[in-house]
């Protein structure tokens, strides 16, 4: 009989994450109350004025028929105003913005837009697992690259391309999973060697609105301002707790954005548009509410780094991102999935194992923020159990 999949899709390897979401099921469906802080989905609200007017837009029958893919123009012209709002940066809002259906979309269809059979792409490990397979989607040969530090980082980057011709460099700051962050200067340096080497920079920017301690997190694109070699990747979900609602943006190059539109068009009529208009009123009138989300998320992390130090865990220091990225106690021998194994069936806390986002991973943890504080406390409280155990 036919295998109705491809090889591409047969290599890929079970999701690793399966193992916990397996479990984790099962823990649930036996009556037991598993705090989830493995998966990334803000529990935070979407503000009251987007839903509001959602509702609006989707009582009006007007907008019930197709959209356009690269996005209505008060969308993309929201966008455009908020870069030189808030970056001082000058896009076109036909040139240079693109709304996608999320950031993985966008990412994955970026690259099957600009990427030829074959051709070297730079990926960070650790990384968000998209960031490891829409380079395959899209044919091209991932070279992958320790990013625990972001000096090390640049300097085996600087390596690989004296002795590679490398098309397109990926990159996601700040971070997920290590919430590493970087300074404009990281950025200047890195557009310096994309000049040099002719090759594009994408970088996923998906958590540039949740920050803590007023040091906004810098765009790519102030480091190239003629968008020569650059393009940054947008999204609402965090920032502006969006998650469901699935609106991107790829901005920047105008050739590799509008490769992207062209691609689009074929695939997709864009999203449903009063979501779009409801998310141009987000963009528009509520630049304090990713300040207030990034607040919330800062109060957790502050819970969730005290318990973790008690209990031995290296933490990674920052000031941005929703996730806590730890080194496991080296009294544990095991890895890191049997690390989570374990502590979701001792403790009914769930979590993510570092070799999830790749080989880098392997001996540590990423905690997702995305429990109240009461529902925090009770998960360290929890763990502690299983720490108790081992001493």
């Amino acid at each position: 009989m036919t295998n109705f999949s491809n090889n591409l899709i047969n290599d890929f390897p079970e999701y690793l994450f399966n193992k916990i979401n397996t479990q984790k099921l099962e823990a649930r469906k036996n009556g037991r109350d598993v705090i989830d802080l493995g998966y990334g989905n803000p529990d935070i609200p979407t503000h009251s004025l987007v839903v509001d007017k959602l509702i609006e837009s989707a009582q009006n029958k007007k907008n019930h028929k197709y959209s356009v893919s690269k996005g209505i123009l008060g969308l993309r012209s929201a966008m455009k105003n908020r870069y030189k709002r808030i970056y001082d940066i000058d896009l076109h809002e036909e040139d240079n913005i693109v709304n996608t259906i999320g950031s993985k979309e966008g990412l994955t269809h970026l690259l099957m837009s600009v990427l030829d059979k074959g051709d070297n792409i730079v990926i960070p490990d650790p990384s968000y697992p998209i960031h490891h397979f829409a380079p395959l989607i899209a044919g091209g040969t991932p070279i992958k690259i320790k990013c625990l530090d972001v000096d090390q980082f640049l300097n085996d980057l600087t390596e690989i391309l004296n002795t590679k011709k490398v098309k397109v460099v990926l990159i996601s700051f700040p971070h997920n999973p290590t919430t590493l962050t970087v300074t404009q200067e990281f950025y200047d340096r890195l557009v310096f060697l994309a000049r040099t080497h002719d090759f594009l920079i994408v970088n996923d920017f998906a958590y540039s609105d949740v920050f803590f301690e007023g040091q906004r997190p810098p765009s790519l694109l102030n480091s190239d301002k003629e968008f020569s070699h650059s393009v940054e990747l947008y999204s609402l979900t965090k920032g502006y707790s969006m998650a469901g609602w699935r609106v991107g943006f790829a901005l920047g190059n105008k050739e590799a954005i509008q490769s992207l539109t062209k691609l689009k068009s074929y695939i997709d009529y864009g999203t449903f548009q009063p979501i779009q208009i409801a998310s141009a009123v987000a963009i528009n009138d509520l630049d304090s509410y990713p300040l207030e989300v990034s607040k919330t998320y800062k109060e957790r992390r502050l819970l969730v780094v005290e318990n973790l130090e008690a209990f031995g865990f290296s933490v990674y220091a920052s000031d941005a991102t929703m996730f806590v990225w730890a080194k496991i106690p080296d009294f544990y021998e095991k890895k890191s999935m049997d690390f989570s194994l374990e502590i979701l069936k001792t403790s009914n806390v769930a979590i993510s194992p570092g070799i999830g986002f790749g080989s880098e991973g392997e001996g540590f943890i990423r905690i997702a923020l995305v429990e109240n504080k009461q529902r925090i406390r009770q998960a360290m409280k929890n763990m502690q159990i299983f720490f108790d155990d081992k001493i």
